[in-house]
C-alpha cells in the first residue's frame, strides 16, 4: 500500500520482512526519522543525524485531472479484479486504494 509506506515505512518494511520470510531481521523503526521540515522519512544516522533524499525526492505533484482519472479507473478495472481475487484466495487484506478503486467502478 503506497499511502501506509509513505505514512508509516517501518511497519511497511516489518510487513515485507515477515512475508519474505527475512531471517535477519532490520529494525526500521530505528533506521528512520520524520523529518517535519522536509515532509517524509529519512535515514537516522548514529548522533541523531539525518540522511534525507535529495530536493528532487519526495515531492508533491498537482491532483490528476477527472478525465484522466476516469480513463485510468476504467482501463485497469478488469485487472484491478482479477488482483482482489488473488488478495482473497492468498487470504491478504485488500490495499486501501485497492478497495476504494472497486467501490467507484463497480457502482
Amino acid at each position: 500500500d503506497g499511502h501506509k509506506l509513505r505514512t508509516d515505512p517501518a511497519v511497511v518494511m516489518d510487513g515485507v520482512q515477515k512475508f519474505l520470510g527475512v531471517s535477519q531481521y532490520y529494525n526500521y523503526s530505528q533506521a528512520l526519522m520524520f523529518d517535519p521540515q522536509k515532509g517524509f522519512w529519512c535515514q537516522l544516522l548514529d548522533g541523531g543525524k539525518t540522511k534525507c533524499l535529495g530536493k528532487s525526492k519526495g515531492r508533491k505533484y498537482p491532483a490528476m485531472d477527472v478525465e484522466s482519472r476516469t480513463f485510468l479507473s476504467r482501463y485497469y478495472k478488469d485487472h484491478n479484479i482479477e488482483l482482489s481475487k488473488l488478495f482473497y484466495r492468498l487470504g491478504l487484506p485488500l490495499p486501501a486504494w485497492l478497495r476504494e478503486e472497486l467501490q467507484k467502478v463497480m457502482r
